[in-house]
């Protein structure tokens, strides 16, 4: 009876001691298993998704460019960001293209002159839409002025380095030769020209309309302030409009001038006689879908690629060199309608 207790004892101990040693083992099995689980993930997704490497020494930019804008010339932007992206690596700089996303996040000028500020860019270009633009003078961290190149609008009240843009001369000019190939050297010619009035430069682009236009006596021209104006005013007949079989064309000086012309065209039914064709200024996105549409055949606009690459060289000139071209013709750029 005493062995059988000693047995027993013995036994229960055994007993205790497994129940004892069971959470041991199946927290280190746990441990374990969660070591291989980590391991294993990590693996794979440093084979799927590779971490991002530190940029070397040879890629690092010593100068921050911005060029900024609005909505409406976002595809005017992107190619002269383009442009100065191209030569970005003779200055061993990056080129950034700030410009909203949509309509609907469009942004006032000095907001988007701001951001170069947050960013403490070395040099902004910036396409300006409006000759009464004003802004504060963009400055980096220490006070220091931000070099400023300008496209677009000539605005007086903005102090940039370097304008480059038309020069209006000559692109009175080029609008003029191309008002001649489209009409065939005979036919009648409508310049609009309402939102060039405030323009200080009008004239100069004018008269050089009239004086190449004026070598052709079969080509007759009317200026007119409005086409949707001119029709209420009875300036035009636009019952003649519409049954017209000769060749009339529109021939808009401003960007906001032709897409104005090309709606009233739309709205006044105009755009269905093959008869009527209208060359426009401008390249910015509104432009460029009426083009695409057909009602506009021709746009003239001056070349962004170029502009970019100007831009960037003037703004390490002056970088440089304390100074810079103040202005700069732009090359002119013709898109002509597939439709």
């Amino acid at each position: 009876m005493t062995v059988l207790k000693y047995h027993l004892l013995m036994e229960t101990r055994r007993g205790n001691l497994t129940e004892r040693k069971n959470p041991f083992f199946l927290i280190l099995f746990f441990l374990l298993a969660a070591v291989l689980v980590v391991t294993f993930c990590f693996f794979i997704s440093t084979v799927t998704y590779p971490q991002k490497s530190e940029p070397s020494r040879k890629e690092e930019k010593n100068y921050h460019i911005v060029v900024l804008g609005g909505y409406e010339n976002e595809l005017f932007l992107t190619q002269v960001y383009e442009g100065a992206k191209n030569l970005s690596p003779m200055y061993n700089a990056l080129v950034e293209l700030y410009v909203p996303k949509s309509q609907a996040e469009d942004v006032l000028l000095q907001s988007l002159f701001d951001y170069a500020t947050f960013v403490n860019a070395d040099g902004i270009i910036a396409y300006i839409d409006s000759i009464d633009a004003k802004i504060e003078v963009p400055k980096r961290i220490d006070g220091s002025e931000i070099p400023l190149v300008t496209t677009g609008m000539y605005a007086p009240a903005i102090h940039s380095v370097s304008y480059i843009g038309n020069s209006y001369w000559e692109l009175g000019r080029k609008i003029a030769e191309e008002t001649v190939e489209m009409l065939h050297k005979k036919g009648r010619a409508f310049l609009i020209s309402q939102n060039l009035v405030t323009n200080p430069y009008y004239s100069n682009l004018m008269n050089s309309v009239r004086d190449t236009l004026r070598g052709y006596d079969e080509i007759d021209y009317t200026v007119l302030k409005q086409l949707g104006q001119a029709v209420i005013d009875s300036e035009i007949d636009i019952k003649e409009l519409k049954e017209t079989e000769e060749t009339l064309l529109f021939v808009c000086l401003s960007e906001e001038d032709t897409i104005m012309t090309a709606q009233s065209l739309v709205e006044l039914g105009l755009d269905k006689n093959p008869h009527i064709k209208l060359i426009g200024f401008g390249g910015n996105e509104t432009c460029q879908l009426y083009l695409r549409k057909g009602i506009i055949k021709e746009l003239i606009a001056v070349d962004p690629i170029k502009i970019g690459m100007a831009s960037i060289k003037e703004l390490f000139e002056y970088r440089n060199n304390g100074y810079a071209n103040s202005y700069i013709a732009a090359d002119v750029q013709i898109t002509r309608s597939v439709q």
